[in-house]
C-alpha cells in the first residue's frame, strides 16, 4: 500500500517537474536555434524585415548566443571565426577567379560586415554588463 502512495506522489510531481523541464528547454533551444546557417539558395533572403539598417549580406549569425560561448571556451592560442561561412565564400571566390581580388570585393565586404557586427555584439554585451565572454569579464 506504501507503494501505491509513492508513486501516486511521484506521478503529480511528475508532471509540473517535466513541464518546467520542457518549458526550460524550449527556451534553450529558442536561444540557439539561430545558429544554422541556411544553404538553400531558394530559402536565403538577405532582406528579411521592413528596415534597411536590419539587411545582412552574409550567410552566416554573429550575434548567436552559441557563437559567445565557443569564444570564451576556445583555447588562448586558438583561432575561431563566428563569420567561416563568409570567410569560405571568399576563398572559394578567390580559387574560382585566379586570385582576382576585384572580382570576389563584394565577398570580402561581406566577411568585414559580419565581423563588424560579431564584434559590435561584443562590445554591446560588455557595456550592458553581460558576462560570459572569457576570461576578463
Amino acid at each position: 500500500m506504501g507503494e501505491s502512495s509513492d508513486s501516486n506522489e511521484t506521478s503529480s510531481t511528475s508532471p509540473s517537474v517535466t513541464a518546467k523541464t520542457l518549458k526550460r528547454q524550449t527556451q534553450i533551444a529558442n536561444d540557439f536555434s539561430d545558429d544554422t546557417v541556411v544553404k538553400d539558395k531558394s530559402q536565403i533572403n538577405f532582406t528579411q524585415g521592413d528596415n534597411p539598417d536590419k539587411f545582412k549580406f552574409y550567410p552566416d549569425n554573429p550575434e548567436s548566443h552559441r557563437h559567445k560561448y565557443k569564444w570564451s571556451m576556445k583555447e588562448p592560442s586558438k583561432f575561431y571565426d563566428p563569420c567561416e561561412e563568409s570567410r569560405m565564400a571568399s576563398m572559394h571566390c578567390l580559387w574560382r577567379n585566379q586570385d582576382d581580388k576585384y572580382a570576389c570585393q563584394e565577398f570580402f565586404d561581406a566577411y568585414r560586415e559580419c565581423k563588424k557586427d560579431f564584434f559590435a555584439k561584443k562590445k554591446k554585451d560588455r557595456l550592458e554588463g553581460k558576462h560570459g565572454w572569457g576570461f576578463w569579464d
